[in-house]
C-alpha cells in the first residue's frame, strides 16, 4: 500500500488575480460547499417524480404539476 513517503516531492505555487466585479477585487469561496446541493435536490425530486420536466427553483407550485403530468399517475386513476 503507498505511504506519503512514497509521494514525490513537488512545489506549490498561487496566482493572485483579483476580481474585476467588486472594488475590493475579492472573490468568495464560502460558497464551493453549496454548489452540488441544488443539483442534487433538482435530481432526487426529478428521480422521485419520474420525470425531467422540472426547472429550478422546484416550488411546491412546479412539483406538483409535475405529479399531474405523470404518466403512471394518469394511469393509476
Amino acid at each position: 500500500m503507498p505511504r506519503a513517503d512514497d509521494v514525490p516531492n513537488f512545489d506549490v505555487g498561487t496566482t493572485i488575480t483579483k476580481s474585476p466585479s467588486n472594488p475590493l477585487g475579492v472573490k468568495g469561496c464560502g460558497e464551493a460547499g453549496a454548489i452540488a446541493s441544488p443539483a442534487a435536490v433538482m435530481n432526487a425530486i426529478t428521480d422521485a417524480l419520474g420525470t425531467e420536466d422540472i426547472a429550478m427553483p422546484a416550488t411546491p407550485a412546479a412539483v406538483w404539476r409535475a405529479i399531474q403530468k405523470h404518466p403512471t399517475r394518469q394511469a393509476a386513476e
